[in-house]
């Protein structure tokens, strides 16, 4: 009875073992393709990372305007928002010029004063020294006139001294009568009281060329007048222009294509210099600013090629190249810097600043946004550290 079942349930354990077989065939085959798979994406990572140096906290940056007020003033045009592009020569932002423009008025009122001032002085030097030319000629010859009659006075009385000394000798030997030594005695007291006169005349033409002389003097400290004038006038002219360099602070002008960032002020509010008024940066002017590991800084060198994954547009895929590498590490910029006064020390791996300048398009990135770099450390980058 029981001899017919014995092939039956032989056949079923040999089709049950060929499954099972046919079962750890499958199951190996997909375990040696999935270790296969893991040592290729195994090999290929560590590959990636021998070639590629990767830093995952880079950010765009861009050189961030800070526009503020140079004078004090209250704002009374604010004439952009965030957002707005701006050109080269735009005006930004008004401020109330109303006190600027009256000192330019007074400044230039005080130089047309000094201008009128300086005028009437060289009319009067102009009159002194024609009037002079001639006085200083007339006075010059009163005084020869005056020194020729001098010297015949003084001859004269020499003449009629010697006439009377002879009389007198004459009257004492009885050869003359009296009134003819009285005659000579007059005649000397005339000629005497000439030559007295001929002097006076003499010292009043020496005086008309003193008050000639004080004129010219006169010239001088006109002269030194407009000299002072002159001075002056050059003080008002710089004050002038040192106004009109505050009226024209008083407009902001943009002095780059860019995009307004903020602004911090409102019209109608009052600013003082050094006040900032907006942010802006130039939105064609960005790169990736990258902090790399101390350890890995060695790897590449100024020229190398990198990848850039912008992190708010996935499919945005962008090249770049490293155009500058930080003389220091970032912890050397620190605001609070980490003394080590207990001499317990734990060794941190410092970042290196790098920039990495972006070649394509540029206009859907903004400042502060989170890339990924990926910067090639082949052959190129060898090259380049040769050459450097």
């Amino acid at each position: 009875m029981n001899a017919p079942t014995t092939p039956e349930l032989t056949m079923s354990q040999q089709g049950g073992r060929r499954e099972g077989r046919r079962g750890r065939l499958v199951r190996l085959v997909i375990l040696a393709v999935v270790l296969g798979a893991g040592l290729w994406f195994g090999a290929k990572w560590l590959h990636d990372r021998q070639v590629h140096v990767f830093i995952i906290d880079s950010r765009i940056a861009s050189d961030m305007v800070t526009i503020s007020a140079q004078e004090a003033g209250r704002v009374v045009d604010l004439q952009v928002g965030t957002g707005d592009l701006v050109k080269p020569g735009q005006v930004l932002v008004s401020m109330d010029k109303r006190t600027v423009r009256l000192r330019i008025l007074e400044a230039r009122a005080e130089i047309d004063r000094i201008m009128a001032q300086r005028a009437r002085l060289e009319a009067e030097r102009s009159l002194i020294i024609r009037r002079n030319s001639s006085a200083l000629k007339v006075a010059k010859a009163h005084i020869d006139v005056a020194v020729a009659a001098e010297n015949a006075a003084s001859a004269t009385r020499a003449s009629a001294e010697t006439e009377l000394n002879r009389g007198e000798k004459l009257f004492q030997r009885k050869v003359i009568a009296a009134q003819r030594l009285d005659g000579l005695r007059t005649t000397f007291t005339n000629a005497d009281r000439q030559l007295l006169q001929a002097r006076a005349a003499v010292r009043e033409a020496e005086a008309e060329l003193g008050e000639v002389e004080a004129e010219e003097i006169r010239v001088a400290v006109i002269e030194q007048e407009l000299s002072a004038l002159t001075a002056e006038a050059a003080a008002l002219q710089a004050r002038l222009e040192q106004h009109e360099v505050q009226l024209s602070d008083l407009d902001i002008i943009s002095g780059i294509n860019g995009i307004i960032d903020r602004t911090f002020v409102e019209e109608g509010e009052y600013v003082r210099p050094g006040t900032r008024l907006l942010m802006l940066h130039d939105p064609e002017n960005v790169w990736v600013a990258a902090n790399v590991k101390e350890t890995e800084i060695n790897r590449f060198t100024v020229g190398s090629t990198a990848a850039i994954t912008v992190d708010a547009y996935p499919d945005l895929k962008l090249s770049g190249r490293v155009t500058w590498i930080g003389p220091a590490a970032t912890s050397q910029f620190a605001l609070l810097p980490n003394p080590n006064p207990s001499g317990n020390f734990t060794k941190v791996t410092q970042r290196v600043p790098v920039r990495i300048d972006i070649q394509g398009p540029r206009s859907l990135l903004r400042p502060g946004m989170m890339v990924e770099v990926v910067v090639d450390t082949g052959e190129a980058g060898a090259g380049d550290a040769g050459n450097n």
